[in-house]
């Protein structure tokens, strides 16, 4: 096969960091990332992710953009290949991975967590919607109304504590006004893998 004709292919599979870098923004493409966000997500050193994010901003998958001192980056779901990289992420990735692409890009979801034992999903919806998760083998999902959750935060804590205090945060999303409530009630939840 003559590279020449694929450029885009042949930046995107270079490298296990490309593929993690990847990973991150084909599971939530919705969201803009930092770099330091991708750092922790992905595990690689910031000179790594700066590399990546340069090759797939020049390959046309990712744009970016300032905001204040920050710069941000984002795929571009306009790129040809998305779907398919998408696509070819979420088959190739865990069911984890796979339920977690599902949420993010539900536009009524505004949390999500994962048992210990992986075995289900808290998911924590907008009031009055009611999310369709993608279902993946082994895991069953719990859904539940922002308020019947705030409520609960102080109501009822030992019900969400499979979800809060001993599973992990499956999107990240920490900057939801949800996350207030969940430290108040005293929840320091853990982070899932790759996840910002």
């Amino acid at each position: 096969m003559d590279q020449s004709h694929y450029p885009i292919l042949s930046d995107l599979f270079a490298s296990a960091a490309r593929v993690a870098v990847l990973r991150v923004f084909l599971l939530d493409p919705q969201r803009p990332y930092y770099q330091r966000q991708l750092e922790a997500a992905t595990g690689l050193p910031i000179r790594a992710v700066q590399r990546e994010l340069d090759r797939l901003t020049q390959a046309g998958l990712l744009f970016r953009r300032k905001e204040g001192n920050r710069v941000y980056y984002q795929v571009d779901e306009a790129c040809p290949l998305f779907p398919d990289l998408r696509s070819m992420f979420l088959k190739a990735g865990s069911a984890v991975d796979r339920v977690r692409g599902s949420l993010a890009v539900d536009e009524h979801v505004r949390a999500a967590f994962m048992t210990a034992a992986g075995d289900r999903v808290l998911v924590v919806a907008q009031p009055g919607k009611r999310p369709a998760p993608q279902a993946a083998e082994g895991i069953g999902f719990e859904l539940m109304p922002s308020e019947v959750f705030q409520q609960a935060l102080t109501d009822d804590p030992q019900r969400l504590q499979p979800f809060l205090l001993q599973g992990v945060d499956i999107l990240g999303r920490r900057d939801d006004a949800i996350w207030r409530h969940i430290e108040a009630a005293g929840f320091t939840v853990n982070k899932g893998d790759g996840v910002p």
